[in-house]
């Protein structure tokens, strides 16, 4: 099987991982994989989608540029590249994942007698855009995977698209196993102080509101508690910055930036994890690391979060900021619970939450598509 997977990005956000791991897994099963993405600027030095690609040795495809910012020549040129492709490399399935490269897919495959089939994966927070545009995509697409029944469902109730051809995919996470160590001394946190973890993209949409005023509401009850916030955004201002003020937390909040080499070391400093809303691309990627690590965490009941955390075994699903302040509470105050949890949520990531297990998954689903034929 000749699969040929599309990513019209070149940075290391949300959605890169899943993809990139997703192939990996898929070629060390036997199925023929490249990937094509855009490629980086020359002069970046961080993570990106080729490196990473390259490090874990997956097929990268180089014949077309993915620009999905406005570019006539790029798009004329890739929708070229597309359907020569598809007519001539013997490919089975284009998997897109960004809707800038499923709408260039889409648009190269029109009128070929024989062609690939199109799936696409939703890595959307609230399931895919809604409208006549993306109504008009899907009924050309021959599969849909999501990795949370709660999108899928949204999916097929919005676009009216055919249940049997859809899959639910396990989410995965790479477990670290690797060393690290307590950085409370850098971030100035007493040895006897507990650590409440948050990381993502400081944006106002990400419910740092709710954190910020759950964590008010705390610290009005219980002292010798921190709340380590990790990420970064040119939103920080507004997200972080100016509610931190008109509360009177700048003391109890540390802003730790964004953290590359000692990211596990920053989890494994944490006693539990709190996340309000997963970022744009849904997968909630920094949740299942800690959950991953042995942390325990308090989610909302917002998109897949309520997926992954179960209420009450490996965390805290909680709804408003009163709620999330007594589950804080109670995690803090019970070292037996809070163990128990977070050694729940460790097998849960073991037992789960495997990139194999997903790309099983998913064979298994290009060959139901297969034998189905196109829509």
């Amino acid at each position: 099987m000749k699969v040929l997977h599309l990513f019209s990005d070149w940075k290391w956000t949300g959605p890169a991982d899943p993809v990139v791991s997703l192939c990996e897994n898929l070629s060390a099963r036997g199925i023929e994989v490249s990937l094509a993405f855009r490629k980086a600027p020359p002069d970046f030095k961080e993570r990106t989608v080729e490196k990473e690609a390259a490090a874990r040795l997956v097929r990268a495809e180089y014949g077309l540029r993915l620009n999905r910012y406005f570019s006539l020549h790029d798009w004329l040129f890739d929708l070229r590249a597309i359907r020569v492709r598809a007519a001539q490399a013997g490919t089975d399935i284009i998997h897109c994942h960004l809707t800038h490269d499923h709408s260039l897919a889409a648009l190269s495959l029109l009128g070929l007698t024989r062609r690939p089939l199109l799936v696409r994966t939703d890595h959307k927070r609230d399931g895919l855009e809604t409208g006549f545009p993306m109504g008009r995509l899907l009924s050309r697409t021959d599969g849909l995977a999501s990795y949370s029944q709660r999108i899928r469902d949204i999916d097929v109730a919005h676009h009216g698209y055919p249940e049997e051809r859809t899959v639910v995919l396990p989410p995965g996470v790479r477990i670290y196993a690797g060393p690290t160590q307590d950085l409370k001394g850098e971030l100035a946190i007493a040895p006897e102080e507990r650590v409440i973890g948050v990381i993502g993209r400081l944006k106002p949409d990400r419910g740092y509101d709710v954190i910020l005023n759950g964590f008010k509401l705390l610290r009005s009850r219980k002292d010798r508690v921190k709340l380590v916030i990790v990420g970064r955004s040119s939103q920080i201002e507004e997200s972080i910055k100016k509610p931190l003020a008109a509360l009177g937390l700048e003391r109890d909040v540390i802003l730790a930036g964004y953290r590359l080499d000692d990211y596990f070391s920053m989890i494994s400093t944490f006693d539990f994890f709190v996340m309000m809303r997963a970022g744009s691309d849904g997968t909630a990627r920094a949740l299942r690391e800690v959950m991953a690590m042995g942390r325990p965490a308090i989610v909302s009941d917002r998109g897949m979060l309520p997926e992954l955390v179960e209420d009450g075994r490996d965390g805290f699903v909680v709804n408003d900021a009163r709620s999330l302040a007594s589950r804080m509470e109670q995690l803090l105050t019970d070292d037996s619970l809070r163990l128990t949890m977070g050694e729940a949520a460790r097998l849960k990531a073991v037992r789960m939450w495997d990139y194999g297990a997903q790309a099983d998954r998913l064979i298994e689903f290009y060959e139901r598509l297969l034998a189905m034929g196109r829509r």
